[in-house]
């Protein structure tokens, strides 16, 4: 049966900036040197104060499940898996460094990996559409459907208010006490990128795939010029490149550099704000107790 995913998932690779030379802290956090396997296994300090991926994973169904009583209502039935499936992308980590896995760029170089065909994602028709949202084809909000009245902003809408609670803090963009995740997250990752222990990594990550024939300047622009990047699947170019990519990350250790670069930066931010961090975990404990309930009472039926 057809698979609906109706929240937005976590995101990758955050916007880089250049921090002030006072940013940079001292390398504080062991460099670990973790093969492909083992990247998945790095835990940031900002994860401490996350929902942890099966948790993320969790409150991704809850919404989908609830999105769903609220279509059927309207006389749409959209099928939603019969429980929480966790999702590579549901990890902070996931590629957060570019690629890394030796396996999956073999099939799908620097594209996103898709699930199998057995659960495809469901089409949408414009009359269910229109529900989900709260707005036809054109944007013109829509405020009836089979004779009674849509929600503002739709089922989908309707949904987010009632778990806005829920969302404090995740693996993905939201953030707890004033975006405090989100924001660590997005600065330790600019940081840690025009940090020089980071660009001498580059560096040497560069010269290698240079070695087997291929031209970037970090492992954020890797293949992003190649022209099947923009199509359905990867070509034969591409996953060479991505393969060349994950084994010249293997060979400087360019993962476990830039991971314990990233941590010492996320652990002096903590150490700056260790009040407005126990709030955000205080809220992330209350956060997690909610999603179980409900998770649990939705399980229940």
């Amino acid at each position: 049966m057809a698979l609906i995913a109706l929240a937005a998932s976590g995101c990758s690779a955050e916007k880089a900036v250049s921090p002030p030379a006072s940013a940079l802290p001292p390398a504080a956090v062991p460099t670990p040197t973790p093969g492909p396997k083992q990247v998945a296994t790095l835990r940031l300090p900002i994860a401490d104060y996350m929902l942890t991926p099966q948790q993320a994973a969790e409150l991704k169904w809850l919404n989908a499940e609830k999105v769903a009583v609220c279509m059927k209502q309207y006389g749409f039935d959209l099928p939603v898996a019969p429980s929480p499936v966790v999702s590579p992308s549901d990890s902070i980590m996931f590629r957060r460094y570019g690629v890394t896995d030796p396996a999956s760029v073999s099939t799908w170089g620097y594209h996103l990996p898709r699930r199998g065909t057995a659960a495809p994602q469901a089409t949408l028709s414009p009359a269910e559409n229109a529900v989900l949202l709260g707005r036809d084809a054109v944007g013109k909000p829509m405020t009836r459907s089979n004779g009674q009245a849509v929600p503002t902003g739709g089922c989908q809408g309707k949904v987010n208010s009632e778990l806005s609670s829920l969302h404090t803090g995740g693996q993905g963009s939201s953030g707890g006490t004033s975006q405090l995740a989100a924001r660590t997250k997005g600065e330790s990752f600019a940081h840690s990128m025009a940090d020089p222990r980071v660009q001498e990594v580059f560096g040497r990550w560069s010269e290698c795939m240079r070695g087997d024939g291929f031209s970037a300047p970090n492992p954020m622009e890797a293949g992003a010029d190649l022209p099947s990047v923009k199509k359905p699947k990867p070509d034969a170019a591409e996953i060479r490149m991505a393969q060349a990519d994950v084994n010249c990350k293997t060979r400087t250790n360019l993962v476990g550099i830039w991971f314990a670069v990233e941590a010492d930066y996320q652990k002096a931010a903590i150490a700056q704000h260790p009040q407005a961090f126990a709030k955000l975990k205080a809220e992330r404990d209350a956060q997690a107790a909610q999603i179980e309930q409900l998770v649990t009472k939705l399980a229940s039926r």
